[in-house]
């Protein structure tokens, strides 16, 4: 059983905010308690953070209540940036109300002194491994001050295993993470939840251009050659793919894509790790990627832009329905680069807008954050610029599509 609803507030009291919001959530789940609530709020709302999450409580009777700042929040309903003005008008608070018994979840906070590297992916890891043991996902919501994400993800992976670790990172100033009654910085708030894996979906926001091939020689974070010839030429004719390539190519980005998967055939979008380029050596002919690769690795370029942005979260969003094999959502979270929304598309509520479309209304809670934490293939990454959608189902899913 699956009972949950989302609420949206912009009233000029952030604590009124809350209250709102909380009883559009309570009164759309259907329920008088929900066992968890995540808030996500717009940084105005700060000084009234302990008023507003006992706002939380005492209209949802949940003995869990996590979230963090962000840039700007969403429900299914639209989003609200703050970039798109604010005008004085108060914190925006959206809350999402959960009551199930399919899942079992338990809430954390982690506040080390030495930061949010391996030590406190450890710690965090600890505390989480009873609870998932048998299934589910850890959430987490961490602080960018201080973050050290592969370390995290280290330390949670040698602490709770080979889990997936979905979340996203606060943004807004002054930054902060929510837990139960309290707000503080620097630290990780999280969820471990116990039970069906939910439906995955992550739209890291690029378009493969030109072919894949098989890194030759490459050392660290350098490839040198690809199919025995120089990366950086490999990189030109793949642009020259591109249609109107020096127009597009002005407003867009250049990446990297490293296959996964390395027997997959053929590969598609979603079966890449998509990561920035560093440089491009034209002596040498050598190209710097943001990741460690391997010789033997499959390597395809890829750009982004608004237009590959759109065309990545609608191809995500079919592998997810296809995963969903109709199964109703119960409910979902949104993680959402704040290098994304308006500032990319040109126009609101453009992703929440898209997953409405494709996947149904469903109650959905987000923010605009400054990372988002998703496995690609078996193994968990730190994102920049991606959308990652996180949806339980009614009955168990069949997991990252």
């Amino acid at each position: 059983m699956i009972a949950a609803g989302s609420g949206f507030s912009l009233n000029p009291d952030p604590v009124e905010a809350a209250l709102e919001a909380s009883l559009q959530a309570q009164e759309r789940s259907g329920t008088e308690h929900a066992d968890v609530c995540i808030v996500f709020v717009t940084a105005e709302a700060h000084p009234a953070a302990h008023a507003l999450l006992h706002a939380v409580r005492r209209v949802s009777g949940a003995h869990a209540v996590i979230g963090c700042s962000g840039a700007g929040v969403l429900t299914e309903r639209g989003e609200f940036e703050e970039a798109g003005g604010a005008g004085g008008a108060g914190a925006a608070v959206a809350v999402l109300s959960v009551a199930t018994d399919a899942w079992r979840v338990t809430p954390f906070l982690v506040d080390e002194t030495e930061g949010l590297g391996e030590a406190a992916g450890k710690v965090a890891g600890a505390r989480v491994l009873g609870p998932a043991r048998d299934g589910g996902v850890i959430l987490v919501l961490a602080d960018p001050m201080g973050l050290e994400p592969q370390g995290l993800l280290r330390g949670i992976a040698a602490a709770a295993g080979p889990l997936p670790v979905l979340g996203g990172v606060a943004a807004g100033e002054p930054l902060f993470e929510l837990y139960n009654t309290e707000a503080a910085s620097g630290t990780l708030a999280g969820l471990a939840v116990s039970g069906p894996p939910p439906v995955v979906g992550v739209a890291q926001g690029c378009e493969p251009i030109g072919e894949p091939f098989v890194i030759t020689r490459g050392e660290g974070a350098v490839v040198q050659e690809i199919a025995g010839r120089r990366a950086v030429d490999v990189l030109q004719e793949a642009l020259a793919t591109v249609p109107d390539v020096a127009t597009r190519i002005r407003r867009a980005g250049v990446f990297a894509g490293l296959a996964m998967d390395p027997a997959k055939s053929p590969l598609e979008r979603g079966d890449f790790l998509v990561r920035n380029l560093l440089g491009v050596d034209r002596d040498s002919g050598a190209v710097g990627v943001a990741q460690s690769v391997r010789v033997g690795q499959t390597i395809q370029f890829h750009i982004r832009d608004a237009s590959a942005a759109a065309d990545d979260l609608d191809a995500t969003l079919g592998r997810m329905a296809t995963a969903l094999g109709g199964r109703r959502p119960g409910f979902g979270l949104y993680f959402n680069c704040a290098g994304r929304g308006r500032g990319l598309f040109g126009v609101p509520d453009h992703d929440a807008k898209r997953i409405r479309e494709r996947l149904g209304e469903f109650p959905l809670v987000g923010f605009f954050g400054n990372g988002e934490f998703a496995p690609v293939g078996a193994r968990n990454f730190f994102h920049n610029y991606t959308g990652v959608l996180v949806v339980f189902a009614e009955t168990g899913g069949r997991g990252t599509p």
